[in-house]
């Protein structure tokens, strides 16, 4: 394992609503920085150009580096950094990220809060492995690390809403808990 920083891995970009009064009623889901429900504060009718898909949000506010994966079209608040991957990556790494991070959540609070230049030198311990030119996430490593029932749950999860699927990750830390164990 490698200890790489966040900004070479991803495009680390704020959200794009500060007060969801700025928005009309649609079907979007818009992300905030909190826990409940994978971070939804509601629908709305978000431009196409501010939507993001298969993302990990990241808290600024609320408790610092609350990290949660979105495998659906959302739109985000300002209050929550978006991570772009520089590089296609899989369901599982996208989840590995999100649950590295909220391994470090206690590093930050609510005076010591995680802006984004903090974000993106903050560093993640992720398998990598020589290809090409240069260094790649080795994804099947990152695969490997989960349990097999849980890759299968990844896998079903369809195109599911921001409620169904916070429900299906707190299953998964239940299982992984059980795992570790």
């Amino acid at each position: 394992m490698r200890q790489k920083r966040m900004d070479a891995l991803f495009d680390v970009v704020s959200g794009d609503f500060h007060a969801t009064r700025e928005l009309d009623p649609g079907p979007i889901p818009l992300i905030s920085c909190g826990d409940v429900d994978n971070g939804l504060v509601g629908y709305f009718d978000i431009p196409a150009d501010k939507t993001y898909r298969n993302c990990v949000t990241v808290a600024y506010n609320g408790q610092p580096l609350t990290s949660k994966f979105h495998p659906y079209v959302f739109g985000a608040k300002d209050d929550v950094a978006v991570l772009l991957p520089r590089q296609e990556m899989p369901d599982t790494t996208l989840t590995y990220v999100a649950a590295m991070l909220n391994v470090m959540m206690w590093r930050y609070s609510y005076g010591r809060k995680c802006f984004r230049e903090k974000l993106r030198n903050v560093r993640l311990p992720i398998p990598m492995r020589e290809r090409g030119v240069g260094e790649q996430i080795d994804h099947d490593s990152v695969a490997r690390l989960f349990p097999s029932a849980l890759r299968r749950v990844l896998a079903d999860r369809k195109d599911s809403g921001p409620r169904s699927f916070a429900r299906l990750m707190e299953r998964i830390r239940s299982a992984m808990v059980g795992t570790a164990r």
